[in-house]
């Protein structure tokens, strides 16, 4: 029998009022996307969490499909732009959140400063603009009420409600707090019920992004000790406040889905759950992201392989897998096609309508593009492109690599080679990336990174170029994170 707190519970159990809604009239799906930050392969338990039961997550996988070849960005910011503009990180530009800036590194990261200047200045391009296109304002312009409620994170942490009518949302949730990612899950999904209440007499969108499970993991004193027991004398666990943040999140989608039930919404409605990318995995082959390797901040499959689920009664039949490589930049013309919306013709697209998947089709062979041009030494992350085909995967270090001794990626196990790496997996039969099988297949190397150069020139991606500057003693040095630590600093001195 699953344990549900006292705090939970006093949290969770406000009752819906009584609604007498009409069934579902002939109007356009709704749509409810829920996305989770930092939510490993392994946080749901129809994805193998042994340790922890999320039965509303899994019902949403067993009532629909569930992708088990779901790919997204490394990172955070770049997963959501994706998401918004059905574009892969290449292509839109924001392939980072905040990059560092290495200024005695191989190779030299094209970052464009701010007008203030300075290290922590230097950024991406934000290519989901205020008036411009995205998944919301397609949506919108087809007659969709759309509402968000949680982490925007283009570039901005958290819309305010007026800033967010210019990304096209009708509603935005207010005083959302990034420092308290619990307390913030109560928020949000009560937000998100009150808007499926208020929208129930017309199709809407609504965009659920928590900030949970993202850490630190700031949970009630009461979880993580009830965590804690439960985990004694138990091995390769994963931490007590990570599975405290799971088990709230389950329950708020659990809200969710009670929303959609009690109003006779549910069979019009086509529920989407994702994480915005992999766990925070440090160790190679780390319990969160099992079986993957590593996680958030490499292209490995830890980082850029995560649960995503779609449930759309009458139009996907319950218990479904697909095993077909699909990506984030997918659902922009996926949620369009079901919403019978056309995307803009002028915006150019990466991702193609899944709809054909959900009747048990397939869709033309194709190659997906993951590009991450930046230096993560804490994830033991250099420059580096994978190109995903079929049961393929290309892992491209073209400059430089880090080269990890043990089974952890620490400042002590790290070694970096200012030389080029190439990897290739068969992730048929090794989906934990355990064999590197290129020298066994170098003309399909050859050919996946003919493909890849070939979308970079075509899309105008990023690269890199030779940094004058390079000192081999110091490659890896990151100035943004000593101008933070010195901004820290200072402000302690002044309290």
């Amino acid at each position: 029998m699953k344990l549900r707190p006292a705090l939970n519970a006093a949290l969770l159990l406000a009752p819906l009022a009584a609604v007498c809604a009409p069934p579902p009239s002939a109007h356009p799906p709704n749509i409810v996307l829920i996305l989770v930050d930092d939510m490993p392969y392994a946080g749901p338990g129809v994805t193998g969490n042994h340790l922890l039961e999320t039965p509303h997550i899994d019902r949403i996988a067993k009532e629909g499909m569930l992708f088990s070849r779901a790919y997204t960005e490394p990172v955070c910011g770049p997963s959501r732009a994706t998401l918004m503009t059905g574009q892969f990180a290449g292509r839109h530009g924001r392939t980072d959140n905040e990059p560092g800036v290495h200024p005695y590194a191989l190779m030299e990261e094209l970052l464009a400063p701010l007008p203030d200047g300075g290290p922590t200045g230097a950024r991406l391009p934000d290519p989901v603009q205020p008036g411009g296109y995205s998944l919301v304002q397609a949506l919108k312009a087809g007659g969709y009420r759309t509402g968000i409620t949680g982490k925007w994170h283009l570039p901005l942490q958290h819309l305010t409600p007026k800033l967010a009518r210019q990304y096209g949302f009708d509603f935005c949730t207010d005083k959302p707090d990034r420092s308290q990612p619990y307390r913030d899950t109560k928020h949000f999904t009560d937000d998100a019920v009150q808007f499926i209440r208020d929208n129930h007499g017309q199709s809407f969108f609504l965009y659920v992004p928590y900030v949970a499970v993202h850490g630190g993991h700031v949970v009630p004193p009461e979880d993580q000790a009830r965590w804690q027991e439960r985990l004694k004398g138990k091995k390769d666990t994963m931490p007590p406040d990570l599975l405290a943040s799971l088990e709230f999140v389950d329950l708020s989608v659990g809200r969710i889905l009670e929303a959609l039930d009690e109003l006779r919404l549910a069979d019009n409605t086509i529920v989407i759950f994702a994480s915005d990318n992999g766990g925070v995995g440090k160790n190679l082959y780390p319990v969160e992201n099992a079986p993957f390797r590593l996680g958030k901040g490499t292209l490995y499959e830890g980082g850029v392989r995560v649960p995503l689920f779609i449930r759309w009664p009458g139009q996907i039949e319950p218990g479904l897998r697909c095993d077909v490589p699909v990506h984030f930049a997918d659902m922009l013309p996926t949620l369009c096609d079901a919403a019978g919306v056309k995307p803009d013709p002028a915006h150019q697209l990466d991702g193609a309508s899944l709809r054909p998947l959900f009747a048990g089709g397939t869709l033309p062979d194709r190659t997906l593009f993951v590009t991450y041009p930046h230096y993560l030494a804490e994830f033991g992350t250099t420059p580096v492109r994978a190109a995903i085909q079929n049961r393929y995967k290309l892992v491209w270090h073209p400059y430089d690599h880090i080269e990890i001794a043990g089974e952890r990626v620490t400042s002590s196990t790290i070694r970096y080679v200012p030389e080029p790496r190439v990897e290739l997996f068969d992730l048929k039969s090794d989906p934990g990336e355990h064999e590197n099988i290129a020298d066994k297949h170098p003309e399909r190397v050859s050919e996946m990174q003919s493909l890849m150069e070939t979308w970079m020139n075509q899309t105008g991606a990023k690269d890199l170029t030779p940094n004058p500057g390079y000192d081999a003693s110091r490659p890896l040095f990151n100035t943004r994170d000593e101008a933070l630590k010195k901004e820290r600093a200072q402000k302690k001195v002044n309290r």
